[in-house]
């Protein structure tokens, strides 16, 4: 397919610069228009498409800045130059200033006026596929934002749907626990030992399936805007005393420590104080989890600019690299060797990290594989007066 032919409309009253020029351009390989008077080139301008206009500033019956007008006015990207015998600052300054792309005294240089001819249509072209890229952009833009919009409301009702379902399994649930626990406990007769164990085991799988439902429910609210968050100023140091006694039990049997470092003065921290017990004993119990018999624990709390940086620190068997960018996201479990098994839910670090965020804070883990892991994450200072 042959490239399309750039058009140039030559207006000139003078016969012999008109011809001379036209021939000029079309020796060089353009299609070339020229007309003698105003009113012609302004028809002609309404019913054919250029991509130069050279016209007179004077002319016989119409003048050349109303053909620039109109040229505009139909084709903002086209190039048009302004000649004239009548060389005046005010003339060239009128022309520049209504956009004319050059303007010329006659006679003119025909290398002079060919160079500026190309010039002119690089820059229309360059302006063309930046208006198309422009378009291009504007659309994919609208069509990303259509998406996220219909990717909000699917969300949205996959966390309505969750929390729904997750608040109507609860009760039968809690149902299950409770008469298993009454019957385990010979309220309403005696049982055998092998009767017992079942009990103890139908328990045991009620309560993880508890604590799964809980978690779906909480993850669900907090991604649907539905988790109430009641914001108040928290001494961390209360916090995390109190989780050590939360813990006692989990790390006592299996003859775990769990130390405590604290930075002196450091201020409160503004939380939902139930969230951020959740979080810490989420993070706590993960490490005791990760960490063989005898392991170490330590919790470390200091004050970094407006933030409080928090770490949950142990000796387990640390994370692999592989592992550590999928961790946060939900439904995670991962292999370990202290078990044999996966357990939990692999929801929470995923709660984890949606209730930090939900601060304004972020968490994040370092880890080697088979010296330990260390869990970061921020909160915001105490609101002062």
């Amino acid at each position: 397919m042959m490239p399309e032919t750039d058009s140039i409309l030559v207006v000139e009253d003078e016969a012999g610069t008109r011809a001379t020029l036209s021939a000029i351009l079309e020796d060089a390989g353009y299609e070339v228009t020229g007309l003698e008077k105003g009113t012609e080139a302004r028809k002609m301008i309404r019913s054919h498409s250029f991509n130069v206009i050279i016209t007179d500033i004077r002319l016989p019956d119409v003048g050349g800045l109303e053909i620039l007008e109109l040229a505009k006015e139909i084709n903002p990207d086209v190039a048009v130059i302004m000649m004239t015998g009548y060389a005046s600052i005010e003339t060239a300054v009128n022309a520049v200033n209504e956009g004319a792309y050059a303007y010329f005294v006659k006679p003119v240089n025909p290398d002079e006026i060919k160079t500026t001819i190309t010039n002119a249509l690089k820059q229309q072209r360059l302006s063309l596929e930046n208006k198309r890229l422009v378009e291009s952009l504007q659309r994919s833009n609208k069509l990303l934002f259509e998406a996220n919009e219909e990717l909000k409301k699917a969300t949205q009702a996959k966390s309505e749907f969750l929390a729904s379902m997750s608040h109507e399994l609860r009760t039968p649930l809690n149902v299950i626990i409770g008469f298993s626990e009454l019957m385990r406990d010979k309220v309403p007769g005696k049982i055998n030992e092998e009767q017992r164990q079942c009990l103890s085991d139908i328990l045991d799988s009620s309560h993880r399936l508890l604590n799964l439902v809980n978690e779906v429910l909480d993850l669900s609210k907090v991604e649907s805007g539905k988790m109430e968050f009641k914001l108040e100023n928290v001494a961390l140091t209360e916090v995390i005393e109190s989780l050590t006694r939360t813990m006692l039990p989990v790390l006592a049997p299996r003859k775990q420590s769990l130390d405590i470092e604290i930075e002196e003065g450091l201020p409160a921290v503004h939380v939902d104080e139930g969230r951020l017990e959740q979080v810490l004993l989420n993070l706590a119990t993960n490490s005791s989890k990760f960490t063989p018999d005898g392991g170490k624990l330590k919790i470390e709390a200091v004050r970094n600019g407006d933030w409080c940086q928090v770490s949950v620190i142990d000796n387990g068997i640390g994370i692999k690299e592989e592992d550590q960018e999928r961790i946060f996201e939900p439904f995670c479990w991962l292999d370990n060797p202290l078990t044999k098994e996966k357990s939990g839910t692999g929801l929470g670090l995923a709660l984890v990290e949606t209730i930090v965020e939900k601060y304004g804070g972020r968490i994040w883990v370092e880890s080697e594989y088979g010296k330990g892991s260390r869990f970061t994450f921020t909160l915001p200072l105490a609101i002062t007066d």
